[in-house]
């Protein structure tokens, strides 16, 4: 029974992505029109979030290099 809970789930969801992979692509909805912007609604909701994420990788980069110039002096 979890087996066909599982199956079904599966289905449902590829069979919903391809739904909106379809609408995405449609000449109507699609990019396609002629000085046709994409909605931005959750661009001002992530925003910070993505300043924050930004500022972790440039800190993590330089970690990473700090620690391979550390490895070949020590090499």
């Amino acid at each position: 029974m979890d087996t066909l809970g599982i199956l079904g789930l599966i289905f449902a969801a590829t069979a919903i992505s391809v739904l909106i992979y379809e609408h995405g692509t449609d000449v109507l909805h699609g990019p396609y029109i002629e000085r046709h912007t994409p909605p931005r609604r959750m661009v001002a909701t992530f925003e910070p979030a993505r300043a924050f994420v930004g500022a972790v990788i440039d800190r993590l980069n330089w970690t990473a290099r700090h620690a391979v110039y550390l490895s070949w002096l020590v090499c």
